[in-house]
């Protein structure tokens, strides 16, 4: 689960701000309206100046940077944000003026699904736009308490299990009573103790133009000019305690695996059942480790774990039920691809095709300080920092009661992305698109962001609506390719392996339509097809993503295959392949003597390198490739250089006779001062099957000797 800290900045004293009335050219009497630079971010400029602050530092500022003090029909900032870079948000008032109601509409409501600490439904901002579970409902309010009495008369009307789930259901608490009896509490889903879920409601859906004689109004949010779109909310998260087994005391806001899952499995049915469930939003998650304000927690513990076979198989069946799901990248300022499975984040690392990841952006079109990030995992790139948001209108912070704050996190950037995502169900274009369809709109419509080219798979900020044929809602011949497998640029594969190959090729939501994708190979100059037809290495004909194979030859040690341009990137493709065995100072290797780890000399391979002093004793290091097949291996070391390193260092490379079989060594001196980040040629040798010993020694060296890393390419 995100955070959503009350960012506390230096404070200045309070004054407004003037704020053009070009700003949201779409009529508003919201108060705070201008205050939202993730729906229109336009510099202002202060109206009044404190005695004590130069005027010439403060004449153009940003948005509030924390609560907002409200009084009567007007507000003050007691702090404000950088000024904002025009044009990094997502285009809200354009999308408004680009929107066309489904005609539908009347007859059916969008919902949203929203799993999270609740909602706060008596909100004036959101109690219009809460849904209204029609299973329960009666439509009569004999007593005229303002709520409909179906939601009070203790019987479960649409027969599913829970009493009284007028707005969504409660998973803290048990179902059932211990006298059998439905629990009423698991009917209510109201955010009373940490208001992160009211926090994502406002984003999404706040109500917009609400202004009365009664009350000042407040924001609106992404789907709050449509009355027709509505949140149905599953409370699954508070602060929980025991998130961090082997650090007590540490609380954090959490929802637990199995409370999930009973979310999930509602929102699967009620789509099921006929109730038009557009989106999930899914801003909590977990990885395996942590990153709380900066310390490095290990082992989250196990309930709160996502990545467990009955999340596999919900995802799997979200995606058959054609139900998007919008999933927080995660606020630990760390890459979740799956290559470091320890960082990853569930749901967000999940790869079915309905999942849409997403990262934070700030008001300079920059990467939040705080967001994950994954060029093969995290789609796409919403507002996330400095939002304001509402907040329950009951004290549930420690020290504060108040119905909007300033918070920061991918939380609120999966909002503004589900927000959009409501907005284009309702919309009467786009209504019917499938959830991969959507998907591949929001990466192809967004605005590029250069923060973003190597986090994220479209390096875009989603954009509601835009010009030149960018914008959700008025994409028009906006092609995207980019590879997606292997997710790396750099890989090892021995010859004879086979590479799966695929790329993403889509014009605005529909697959682009090419009938292939050629891959060309250097240095040998091959050149295969990339096809979408469902035949061979492709899975599903027409679904935009392209993929083939090519079987690493024998030759050479090093490859780069091209897919074509990379629309991104802005600049052709480039996968590079190692054809052999690599072994790391860090990998399978042992060493007698004092071999220190060093990072001082550039050019080193991975992560670091070790160095020997004195030659007196002699100190061995020990490289164990494995070799799976016996055959000719040509036989390559790797150092950085520098003038303190020995001229002589010695490695003894034991191998076999290809006759006979029996065990040879051979020593080959190389000149660690030169060649640097090269991989030096040190001849060709018969590896028997099996583990193989290649060593280095200081005996003798006339200076420092380096261990760094080894490299074996089979030949022919």
């Amino acid at each position: 689960m995100s955070s959503i800290p009350l960012r506390k900045m230096a404070t200045l004293c309070a004054f407004s701000v003037a704020v053009s009335s070009s700003s949201f050219a779409v009529e508003l009497n919201d108060l705070l309206s201008h205050e939202l630079w993730g729906l229109q971010n336009t510099p202002r400029t202060a109206s009044t100046t404190p005695d004590n602050v130069d005027p010439s530092q403060i004449e153009t500022t940003g948005t509030c940077a924390e609560r907002p003090d409200i009084s009567g029909g007007t507000y003050t900032c007691n702090s404000y944000t950088s000024a904002g870079v025009q044009d990094m948000d997502i285009n809200a008032e354009e999308g408004w003026n680009s929107f066309v109601p489904s005609t539908e509409l009347a007859q059916q409501q969008v919902v949203i699904a929203l799993i999270d600490t609740g909602i706060d439904y008596q909100h004036p901002d959101l109690r219009n736009k809460v849904w209204l579970n029609p299973g329960e409902a009666t439509g009569v309010d004999s007593n005229q308490n303002g709520i409909d009495d179906g939601c009070e008369d203790n019987i479960d009307g649409d027969n599913n299990g829970y009493l009284n789930d007028c707005h969504g259901i409660n998973t803290l608490v048990p179902r059932v009573n211990a006298d059998g009896s439905l629990n009423n509490e698991a009917g209510d889903p109201i955010d009373n103790a940490a208001g992160h879920g009211t926090n994502m409601s406002g984003v999404m859906a706040a109500e917009g133009n609400n202004a009365s004689a009664d009350y000042h109004g407040g924001i609106v949010g992404v789907a709050g000019m449509e009355s027709q779109i509505r949140i149905a909310t599953c409370k699954s998260a508070q602060i929980e305690s025991d998130v961090l087994p082997l650090v007590p005391g540490v609380a954090v806001p959490a929802a637990r695996e199995t409370a999930i899952r009973s979310c999930l499995w509602y929102f699967y049915n009620l789509k099921q059942s006929g109730i038009n469930i557009a989106v999930i939003n899914a801003s909590g998650g977990m990885s395996k480790f942590l990153n709380i304000y900066g310390a490095f927690f290990p082992n989250v513990g196990e309930p709160y774990l996502l990545d467990t076979p009955e999340m596999y198989l919900l995802a799997d069946l979200l995606e058959a039920a054609d139900i998007p799901v919008v999933a927080a990248a995660g606020n630990n300022s760390w890459d979740i691809d799956q290559k470091t499975h320890e960082r990853a984040y569930f749901p967000a690392s999940f790869e079915n095709n309905n999942i849409i990841a997403v990262a934070a952006s700030n008001n300079q079109g920059s990467l939040w300080s705080g967001s994950s990030y994954g060029r093969w995992t995290v789609d796409v790139i919403a507002p996330g920092e400095d939002i304001l948001s509402t907040a329950p209108t009951y004290p549930i912070f420690p020290q504060e009661n108040a119905d909007f704050v300033v918070t920061h996190g991918t939380s609120q950037a999966t909002a503004f992305v589900t927000g959009i995502i409501g907005v284009l169900k309702a919309n009467e274009s786009t209504k019917h698109l499938d959830a991969f369809s959507i998907k591949r709109l929001l990466m192809s419509s967004g605005k590029k962001l250069t923060a973003g080219s190597n986090k994220t798979v479209s390096g875009a900020l989603v954009r509601l609506a835009d010009d030149n044929g960018k914008g959700a809602l008025t994409c028009s011949n906006q092609m995207f390719t980019r590879r997606q497998a292997p997710k790396t640029d750099n890989i090892v594969a021995l010859p004879g392996e086979t590479l799966q190959i695929e790329v993403q090729s889509f014009n605005c939501a529909s697959p682009s339509g090419v009938t292939h994708i050629a891959a060309t190979v250097v240095p040998t100059g091959e050149v295969f097809n990339l096809y979408d037809d469902g035949m061979g290495d492709d899975e599903q004909a027409g679904d935009g993503i392209y993929s083939g194979s090519w079987i690493v030859p024998y030759g050479e040690f090093e490859y780069t295959l091209s897919t074509g341009f990379d629309s991104v990137k802005e600049a052709n493709d480039e996968l590079r392949v190692t054809a052999a065995i690599i072994v790391d100072n860090t990998d399978e290797t042992d060493w007698t003597g004092k071999w220190w780890p060093s990072v001082y000399r550039a050019d080193y391979y991975g992560s670091n390198y070790r160095y020997a002093t004195e030659n007196d004793p002699e100190k061995l290091f020990l490289w164990s490739p494995a070799v799976n097949e016996a055959n000719q291996y040509r036989v390559y070391a790797r150092w950085p250089d520098g003038p303190n390193f020995a001229t002589n260092a010695t490695y003894r490379i034991s191998h076999h006779d290809p006759v006979d079989g029996s065990l040879l060594m051979t020593e080959v001196q190389v000149d660690q001062t030169t060649n640097g980040g090269v991989w030096m040629d040190m001849g060709t040798y018969w590896f028997n099957a099996g583990t193989q010993s290649i060593e280095l020694t200081n005996l003798n060296a006339d200076g420092t000797v380096v261990a760094d890393a080894v490299l074996l390419v089979p030949e022919l």
